[in-house]
């Protein structure tokens, strides 16, 4: 059996683009396959649908995703042991169609897959601190110019801004109106915007709801 696993944020473009991608290489739902979807974000680590598909996954089956970030698994180790069960102890096979990898039922893998499987996986995490990183040095820059945060956005209610003061309010530990005071960014339209955080992450707490947006890059937080 083929199960072609589609992870998606609520964004319907995003879904289709990735259902394109199995059907460019002769994957068909209900055809030749199963497509397995799922609107959780990488981050997350336990996803309901996944964790049923590895469940009833079995021997001699194919696992087939668009990218290697669609296993996430909370971390690069995490992920790589994921692969490694799935391929060397349950003797399933694995298809990655971005990073090239058709990862044989049983087969240990060669130097350099090992290798690039690890870079990858490092080079995804690392594009994600790196966006934090940058975010967060700019903000820093913009305030010790002494200049008001958030006069450039025309649009001051923009995705940017809302993790900005996100970020500021987990850094400095305050509250959601003095960081939008602050920082210029319209405190009803945060308020708006963080609560349909909690409801599509499920969660309040601050910091995590700051990583899945960074994961969750393809909603546009309407």
């Amino acid at each position: 059996m083929i199960y072609c696993y589609i992870r998606v944020s609520r964004d319907t473009q995003e879904f289709a683009r990735q259902i394109q991608i199995f059907k460019d290489r002769g994957y068909y739902d209900g055809s030749n396959c199963t497509y397995v979807e799922e609107k959780f974000t990488g981050t997350k680590i336990n996803r309901p649908v996944f964790d049923e598909l590895l469940s009833k996954i079995k021997e001699g089956d194919t696992l087939v995703v668009e990218s290697l970030s669609r296993l996430s698994r909370g971390g690069v180790i995490k992920t790589l042991d994921l692969i490694t069960d799935l391929v060397q102890v349950r003797k399933i096979n694995v298809i990655i169609f971005k990073e090239g990898f058709e990862l044989r039922a049983g087969e240990q893998p060669n130097s350099t897959t090992s290798l690039l499987l690890g870079i990858f996986s490092v080079l995804g995490q690392f594009e994600r601190d790196l966006i934090s990183e940058r975010t967060k040095e700019g903000l820093r820059a913009v305030q010790e110019s002494g200049k008001k945060l958030g006069r450039a956005y025309s649009n001051r209610s923009t995705r940017d801004n809302f993790i900005k003061v996100l970020e500021y309010m987990v850094d400095n530990n305050c509250g959601m109106r003095y960081a939008c005071k602050l920082l210029d960014v319209p405190l009803v339209s945060f308020e708006r915007k963080i609560k349909l955080c909690y409801e599509r992450y499920n969660t309040k707490d601050y910091n995590e709801i700051l990583t899945e947006l960074k994961e969750d890059i393809d909603w546009e937080l309407y």
